[in-house]
């Protein structure tokens, strides 16, 4: 299920910039290419393989979040 909730200004519409965390997401992503995302002001919670990938804003620029970590999917 996706959860869809406000985020910053633009983001959703324009390309963001994963620092760390798996090689498969750093680097330049569409938000809306993930099937599973949760995202806030605060992060960015991208669902990948058995778990979540917890990304916030690095504060160097805007639409850059730093990975911070992961959590695994209950089963």
């Amino acid at each position: 299920m996706t959860q869809t909730l406000p985020f910053p200004s633009g983001t959703t519409n324009s390309p963001v910039r994963l620092e760390g965390g798996p090689a498969e997401l750093i680097g330049n992503v569409d938000l809306k290419d993930f099937r599973e995302l949760i995202f806030s002001d605060e992060k960015i919670k991208i669902r990948h393989g058995n778990g979540y990938e917890h990304y916030t804003p690095s504060g160097n620029a805007p639409g850059v979040y730093q990975w911070v970590g992961r959590t695994k999917i209950a089963e």
